[in-house]
């Protein structure tokens, strides 16, 4: 059974430090090292309404007796 480990780490000066359990201890591993994206911050969009988007499916004469029934 193969067991894998992922981390997300810095390198710094060269080098990355990974302290790997037991179970890995006297055992051939194999590195792979890739470079995450960078992290891009996303614009806050303001979030849509839901309401009225069922309209067409209401029934107009129970639409006022449950005006407020979801407040």
């Amino acid at each position: 059974m193969m067991e894998a480990i992922r981390k997300i780490e810095t390198v710094e000066d060269g080098q990355v430090h990974v302290d790997l359990p037991k179970q890995f201890w006297g055992k051939e591993v194999e590195i792979i090292v890739l470079s995450t994206p960078q992290q891009v911050t996303q614009p806050i969009m303001r979030k849509k309404s839901l309401r009225s988007c069922l309209k067409r499916y209401a029934k107009p004469d129970l639409i006022s007796q449950k005006k407020d029934a979801w407040q």
